[in-house]
Formats: structure tokens, sequence, C-alpha cells
């Protein structure tokens, strides 16, 4: 079918001259009779379909286990578990005569401390056929499925940093195993409660200035406490208290946020860096010192941290690897693991929680 359109110039105005142009069948059925059969519906409305270079992707949040804490590979990929010996000194000198033959022995004293290693691992594959189609289409499907066999690994590992994993003997900040060597420890503390209430909770009873209060005392219980071995350096919070920290003034008549205040007369944090706000933390305090409840979204809390390897750190003795590609009838399968051990505690004392109910 040939029809006839206007010539327009390069500003869209007719010039007064016209063109035969020929319409293909679902074009011209269109213009004549204004109807399209299914088929030709399809054709024609993919006629006028762009699709986008760039792909929009769902979106997950950032896993903050490996952005708080250091990670330690020794060991290797055959190790089932890593031991630590800790040494303690022991004795004292007195006044004694010159001629003295008994003076006071000093010693040492030894122990060791075990955790276990895991495997944690999974796999991905591809067919010929979705090879195929991939080099037709120019996305890279091998790439795109090791990432997400990556972040599964990663988030699995991001789940026993904060919470454990008992049934498998590995700990995490807020959970893990009874036996570790540090889970009996002495390291949670009940935050007092606000003036005239037995609530703890910021931003609802607490005043700027009970929350200040709060945050320092945290830091200087534990530097008191160690007798200044631990100096605390990290503050781990959930999103919302980091966010009223910053939000919130002084006072009715201050324009300095309690976070601005806070780090400007605080010893040790010096940095709003240092306070990390977390999306795994929130709702998981108790009310009292006994544990964590990663059910309960009634109670808060933060945590306190002099943070550096040597006090804690992730302890992967083999990092994720891809393994060589093994064929499967007409698919290539691709398996992957990680040997992983969890936070390991050296200093339990480095931690403290303060529990906001």
């Amino acid at each position: 079918m040939k029809v006839s359109i206007a010539v327009l110039d390069a500003n869209n105005l007719p010039t007064g001259e016209v063109e035969e142009v020929v319409l293909n069948d679902a074009v011209a059925n269109l213009v004549k009779n204004a109807t399209l059969t299914d088929s030709e519906g399809v054709f024609f409305q993919r006629q006028l379909e762009h699709i986008q270079a760039q792909s929009y992707d769902v979106l997950y949040p950032e896993l903050m286990g490996r952005n708080c804490f250091s990670t330690n590979t020794e060991g290797g990929e055959g190790i089932n578990t890593i031991t630590y010996r800790s040494y303690d000194k022991r004795g004292e000198a007195q006044i004694i005569a010159g001629k003295a033959t008994d003076l006071p022995r000093a010693d040492i004293d030894g122990k060791e401390y075990s955790i276990s290693v895991k495997t944690i691992g999974n796999a991905y594959g591809y067919s010929r056929q979705e090879l195929a189609a991939s080099r037709v289409t120019g996305m890279p499907l091998d790439a795109r499925k090791a990432e997400a066999a990556r972040k599964a690994y990663e988030e699995k590992v991001n789940q026993v940093i904060w919470f454990g994993a008992e049934k498998d003997n590995l700990s995490g900040l807020f959970g893990g195993v009874a036996g570790a060597p540090w889970a009996t420890s002495t390291r949670s503390v009940v935050a007092p409660a606000a003036a005239g209430s037995n609530s703890t909770v910021w931003g609802v009873d607490k005043t700027p200035d009970e929350v200040i209060a709060d945050l320092t005392s945290a830091c200087a219980k534990m530097y008191a406490e160690t007798k200044k071995i631990f100096r605390p350096d990290m503050i781990i919070m959930s999103v919302e208290k980091k966010q009223y920290l910053m939000n919130t003034p002084r006072s009715i008549h201050s324009d300095v946020s309690i976070m601005d205040w806070f780090l400007k007369n605080n010893m040790f944090i010096k940095s709003a860096d240092q306070i990390k706000d977390i999306n795994e933390v929130a709702g998981i305090y108790k009310a009292d010192a006994s544990g964590f409840d990663s059910a309960s979204e009634s109670v808060e809390g933060f945590t306190v941290i002099a943070s550096g390897e040597s006090n804690m750190r992730l302890r992967e003795p083999f990092p994720y690897v891809h393994l060589p590609v093994q064929y499967a009838g007409l698919e290539f399968e691709i398996n992957c693991y990680g040997r992983f051990a969890g936070l390991e505690v050296i200093y339990p004392a480095a931690i403290q929680h303060f529990h906001n109910v």
C-alpha cells in the first residue's frame, strides 16, 4: 500500500512537498481499517519498543560486618580448629633480708582457647543454551550468576558475624556458642533510667542531657574498669539512633546537635565515622544484661568497642573461591566455598553492650 506524506524541514515544519512511501501489511491494515490482529498488534508494538542498555537491579542494604572488624586469614584450607594461647604473669616481690634464701618466686601461667572452623558453600550453573542466548543479548550471564553466589556467601558470613550460629559452633558479636572463650564474660550493662521515669528510651523519655550522659558514661566505664587498658574507638547502634543524634538539637536554645556536642567533648569518639549505624542491630538488646533477643523490637541499646585485630577479628582461614567448572549433561556447574570461624574475641573487656528499654 502506497501513501503520500508531507516532507518536513529541520524544524519539523511542512515544506509543501510530498513523498510516497510503501507501508507493510500490518501498518497498512491499521491505516485502512484502524484494526490489528493479535499477531500484527504484537509486531507493531515491538516496533515501537526501546530497551534501555542499563539494567536496574534489585537493591540490597550494605553488609556491615566486614566494615566493622578486620579479617585474619591465617591457617589455610585444611584446618578444623583455630587455637590461641594466653599467658598470665603471677608472683610478687617482697622486702627481704640481705642473706635470705627463700625469695618469693615469679612465674607464668598459660591457657589455650579454641574455636571451630566451618565450611560455607554454594554453587551456580548455566546451560549451553543460556550461554548462547547471553552472547546474543550481550548480557554477561556467568558474571551475573557468580555475583549472586558471592552475595549469598557474604550474607551468611555477615549473619554469623553479628549473631553467630550456635548449632554450628560459631560465635558472633551478639550470640553464638555458650562455650566460647568469651561468652561467659560480663559485657552487658543496663543504662540508667530517665529522671522521674523507669524508661531509658532515647527521644521518647530521655532528654538530650541524659542521652549524652549515656554515651559518655559508656565510654568512660570501659576505660576506667579496664584500668585504661582499652580505649573505646567505636560505637555500634541502630540507624534510627544515629539519625536521632545527628538531627536532635542539644537543647531548645542551641543549634548544635547532640552528636556534634558529644564528639566535641568526648576524649575517645571524635568523628561521626566512629559511630557505626548498623541495620542488623535494631531491636536486639534485652532489658537486662542476660543476653540478646533478635526477635524483640521493643528494646534498644548500643555497643562500645575498643577495636583492633589484637582485641577481636574475623577468622576466615580460607577465603571464598570459585572451583573449576564442571560439565554435567548440557549444564556447566561451578561449586564455591570458603572456610569461616566467626568472630574471635581475644579480650572480652574490649566490648561492652549498653541496654536501653
